[in-house]
């Protein structure tokens, strides 16, 4: 093959391999970011803090890495199986090259993780940097087995289009639900951390953290209600062959994001519950205001998802709508307490019922 054409094959190998790990990956920082921006600066923690943490407890070394792995095996599955770029397999190429450019990207889009470990233990922590690595190569390669189809035993309207959603969820957003459930652990921790390094309790504890979760929830909450929204746009034609009402289709949407939200949440308490190591009451409060919280976003998500479901920029739209949700959240928090929590309710239930009509 001549110089040209191996750069050209190169260049198409990148745009169906790198780009789009590189667009997952983007989730994984700014979920980074917004975790970084809260527990770290010149008077908060250090990333020695953080490393030292992990290395002499367990329990946040074993949130630490579990975080990373799930956060990170999506987007390293698309380096290493490469499915993006397998028709260029019956094509002349190298073979050499796409190796070496995967493997530059493998460690490139972990910056995050690896600026946080060589700032905090240096040679060390490049070390715990390859471990991780090694183990998610592993994971990424491994391709689980394909599930049997079942006939389906829906009794209604509604139970229908609810377990559609779910089984959307499991066959299309599998990497999505993987890399969310990574960030919301990644949530967990920074709101843990939060409410550790200041000391707080019960209610300011329940505030502080379930805002903290509303916000870094935001990445990893997105490309689940894409494709829950794609769902929604999929079976309207079925729903209006079988007139199936809007109610109904509305409330199986409602449905499908809540139990997102409230998976996401859960492991988010746990993983705060871990790292703060807070008492069972702090940790109750912390739970509640989160799950209200949960439920109220799932109202609010709807809304947006409702709103954008003919907009040309629906992407976009999904992005901007889920922020605003979350600084809803946190607003109401902020300005009312825990008697925010009802008016964050009200708020996202009549913008739904505004949107419906």
């Amino acid at each position: 093959m001549s110089s040209a054409g191996r750069t050209r094959w190169l260049d198409v190998w990148t745009r169906a391999v790198i780009v789009p790990a590189w667009r997952r990956a983007a989730a994984v920082w700014v979920g980074a970011a917004l975790v970084a921006a809260i527990t770290m600066g010149p008077t908060a923690m250090h990333p020695s803090d953080l490393t030292r943490m992990a290395l002499h407890h367990a329990t946040v070394g074993a949130v630490f890495a579990v975080t990373w792995l799930l956060v990170f095996v999506p987007t390293a599955r698309l380096l290493i199986r490469g499915d993006g770029a397998a028709y260029l397999r019956c094509l002349p190429g190298p073979t050499t090259a796409p190796r070496v450019l995967a493997a530059a990207a493998l460690v490139v889009l972990q910056l995050p993780w690896l600026l946080l470990w060589t700032i905090g233990e240096g040679a060390l922590g490049l070390g715990v940097v390859g471990v991780e690595t090694l183990a998610i190569v592993v994971l990424a390669s491994w391709k689980p087995p394909v599930m049997r189809s079942k006939w389906p035993g829906w009794r209604s309207d509604g139970t229908a289009l609810r377990s559609i959603h779910l089984r959307a969820l499991r066959r299309r957003a599998g990497d999505a639900l993987v890399r969310g459930a990574g960030l919301a652990i990644l949530a967990g921790a920074g709101a843990g951390l939060f409410v550790h390094n200041n000391d707080l309790v019960d209610a300011d504890a329940a505030i502080v953290g379930a805002s903290v979760m509303a916000v870094v929830l935001v990445p990893a909450e997105v490309g689940v209600l894409l494709v829950i929204l794609a769902t929604h746009r999929a079976t309207a034609w079925l729903a209006t062959s079988l007139g199936v009402s809007r109610s109904t289709r509305i409330i199986s949407v409602i449905y499908a994001i809540a139990v997102v939200q409230l998976a996401a949440t859960a492991l988010a308490v746990g993983a705060a519950a871990l790292v703060s190591d807070a008492d069972g009451s702090t940790i109750a409060w912390l739970a509640g205001t989160s799950a209200i919280v949960a439920l109220s976003s799932s109202l609010g998500c709807a809304r947006v998802l409702l709103a954008a479901e003919d907009s040309p920029t629906v992407a976009a739209r999904v992005v901007i709508g889920s922020a605003a949700v979350a600084a809803l959240a946190v607003l109401c928090l902020g300005l009312f307490g825990t008697l925010g929590l009802g008016a964050l309710f009200a708020t996202c239930l009549l913008g739904l019922v505004m949107v419906k009509a």
